[in-house]
């Protein structure tokens, strides 16, 4: 009965019971918990697969937000926040004491031993063996200097999935002036193709009354058609260009997407000085923020291979119950405590310790090169802000003064006083202008986006 009833509870230790109960411990309220945790992880993945194939109306800001949210590889990245945390609790149960517990069944199959000249033979009885034992490293300087470098690099996780996000906030940034660009150039080659079918309508109606030659005519049909052309493959790459938008917002192919901000609204010169004249302040810089971090986790990895040169101790306790005896006694309770001491390991540990130092001083020479890149990259950026500013005024003055001869042009050419080839000359050159004067646009703000990302500023 005695050994009927240990078993029994042994076996609800197993299983999650109480020694004095069959039925399981059920705690309050957590059943209950977990569950409300799954319905909201499943509202939240269900929205998330909603949001991402609605139409989208999107201001700047709001696609940042949005992409900083749904983008693909930065929810990759913010997975490793997570796993790094699981690493943490990883390293802290290693020094946390270690419990087992076995059921262990011998049987010897009814043989016995002869006990020689004696005469006597002892029949050997099977053994049924309960058993619990607990070990646990009490000192061991590894296991600290493990557990901060664990703590250390979920730093750096984070600091990655920054890094990461500010990396999509520029892409989005360029992505949506580049579309807002484009936008521009087919609005106008579309009001330039509405324009010069009139004037060709024109001029055929000249020409019938005889005021023109045919030639005239034929000069202005080819610039209607290359017009077209140049329209419909402005067209394709807007189109393109709103397809790469999507996936780095996170977006299903063929979502809509509607831009709410103008490409004037970025265009205040009084930023751009500002921006110019501002200092940098490297410590914000997240590049920086990663490396200083990469040192000080190599640091802790020096410390480990340090703490490898001294003594551990560890305890263990051991606890035997039989339930069937075979007819030898077993001692119930032992324990163990044991002081382990290094003494020579065939240089490996100083081997181990120097190629770690190494690494550290690899690690922060790299940082004073990146100190140094970051200043020269401060300076070009400020470079070409400032010429992408000059060139962006002299566009902008080209384009008003290319306009301006074009009306010009049109007036005289309606009253016969210049040729077709003047005509459309003009026209060409006032597209030239206004095509320079958009890749400006876009080279300014371009430099604008890589200084703030320099300072960490994109918002």
């Amino acid at each position: 009965m005695k050994t009927k009833t240990a078993l029994l509870a042994f076996l609800g230790l197993l299983c999650g019971y109480p020694a004095w109960s069959q039925k399981p411990v059920q705690e309050s309220g957590q059943p209950e918990s977990r569950k409300e945790k799954r319905i909201e992880a499943k509202k939240q993945e269900t929205a998330a697969e909603e949001a991402v194939s609605q139409p989208q109306t999107l201001s700047l800001q709001d696609a940042v937000g949005f992409a900083v949210e749904h983008n693909k590889s930065l929810k990759a990245s913010r997975l490793n926040i997570e796993l790094q945390q699981k690493m943490i609790t990883e390293a802290i149960s290693a020094g946390i004491p270690q419990i087992n517990a076995n059921l262990g069944y011998q049987t010897n199959f009814g043989q016995s031993v002869d006990m020689g000249e004696t005469g006597f033979s002892i029949k050997m009885e099977d053994n049924l063996t309960l058993g619990a034992s607990a070990s646990w490293t009490v000192l061991n300087g590894e296991w600290i200097v493990g557990i901060q470098t664990a703590k250390i690099a979920k730093t750096l996780a984070s600091q990655q999935v920054d890094a990461d996000a500010l990396d999509i906030k520029s892409t989005i940034y360029n992505s949506y002036y580049t579309i807002l660009v484009c936008e521009r150039l087919v609005q106008i080659l579309q009001e330039n193709l509405d324009n010069m079918s009139r004037i060709l309508e024109h001029t055929q109606n000249m020409y019938k009354a005889g005021t023109v030659e045919i030639s005239d005519v034929d000069q202005i049909r080819i610039t209607v058609g290359q017009l077209n052309n140049s329209l419909l493959s402005m067209e394709r790459t807007l189109d393109v260009n709103y397809n790469l938008l999507r996936i780095q917002l996170g977006l299903k192919a063929g979502t809509p997407i509607t831009l709410t901000d103008h490409l004037e609204d970025f265009l205040g010169e009084e930023g751009f000085a500002n921006l110019a004249l501002k200092d940098f302040d490297i410590n914000n810089n997240l590049q920086y923020q990663l490396t200083l971090t990469q040192e000080e986790l190599q640091k802790k990895a020096v410390s480990a291979k340090k703490w490898a040169y001294a003594p551990t101790l560890s305890a263990g306790y051991n606890y035997q119950y039989q339930i069937v005896s075979g007819g030898f006694m077993t001692i119930p309770h032992t324990a163990t405590v044991t002081l382990s001491v290094p003494i020579f390991s065939g240089l490996q540990r100083k081997s181990q310790l120097d190629q770690e130092k190494i690494t550290l001083q690899q690690t922060q020479l790299n940082k004073s090169l990146l100190e140094d890149q970051l200043r020269l990259n401060e300076a070009q950026y400020k470079y070409d802000l400032q010429n992408a500013t000059e060139n962006y005024n002299l566009q902008k003055e080209n384009v008003e003064v290319a306009k301006s001869v074009l009306g010009h042009y049109q007036a005289k050419f309606n009253v016969g006083n210049i040729s077709s080839l003047d005509l459309t000359q003009a026209n060409n050159n006032y597209l030239e202008a206004e095509n320079n004067y958009t890749s400006a646009c876009l080279d300014l703000l371009e430099a604008q986006t890589n200084l703030l990302k320099l300072y960490n500023e994109l918002q």
